[in-house]
């Protein structure tokens, strides 16, 4: 943590996950990257694994969102247009 003035994506990394943002800040990118690609579970590791975990749920459910999302708008859509439909008869 030599660098005291840290940047705009810093700042963006820090309000997606501080402790990403910590860890790669104490330890750097290429050891972070280091403990991903280890397998197995050891002890000084499970946290680190449960945050790899807790990240994957959270971008499935991201993408979860965005198609229901989506899904919503095709459906209120198809709506507004039968209704359209059901008044021109």
């Amino acid at each position: 943590m030599s660098n005291k003035y840290i940047s705009a994506s810093e700042i963006n990394q820090y309000l997606y996950c501080p402790y990403q943002w910590y860890y790669e800040k104490k330890y750097g990118h290429k050891y972070i990257n280091e403990l991903r690609e280890k397998s197995g579970v050891k002890s000084e590791l499970s946290n680190f694994k449960k945050g790899i975990e807790y990240h994957e749920r959270y971008y499935r459910d991201i993408v979860y969102l965005r198609y229901k999302k989506i899904a919503l708008w095709i459906f209120i859509f198809l709506t507004l247009i039968v209704i359209g439909i059901g008044l021109l008869k």
